[in-house]
């Protein structure tokens, strides 16, 4: 049950047949979204570990004399930790890959086609 919500939550927008954005008919106006889109995700993300780590950290400790239920917790802090470090180390490569080469991340129009 809980899939079918978050699956109508994330889908809403399309289902509905709703206007993406004013830019989003070029393809420069769609790799735009896409980036903004990306970028909205990864934070997202990002701060549902955090939220899954402190969820966990207050279950640790509420669980003070359960010994199963506290290594359960224990467990889920471990992964916590581990997720919230591999996505700030690989947004943070990326984005010291992207200054160091000096890279352009300005989004670029496509040629328009003339019939």
């Amino acid at each position: 049950m809980k899939k079918v919500i978050a699956f109508g939550a994330l889908f809403a927008p399309f289902m509905a047949s709703a206007q993406i954005a004013q830019g989003a008919s070029t393809v420069g106006g769609l790799i735009s979204f896409l980036k903004d889109f990306l970028s909205t995700a990864t934070v997202i993300i990002l701060a549902a570990a955090v939220v899954y780590f402190l969820w966990n950290v207050f279950g640790y400790v509420m669980s003070a004399g359960e010994p199963e239920k506290r290594a359960e917790k224990q467990s889920g802090i471990i992964y916590g930790v581990i997720g919230i470090a591999v996505m700030v180390s690989i947004w943070g490569l990326v984005n010291f890959f992207t200054t160091s080469a000096k890279l352009d991340t300005s989004v670029k129009s496509a040629p328009g086609l003339s019939l």
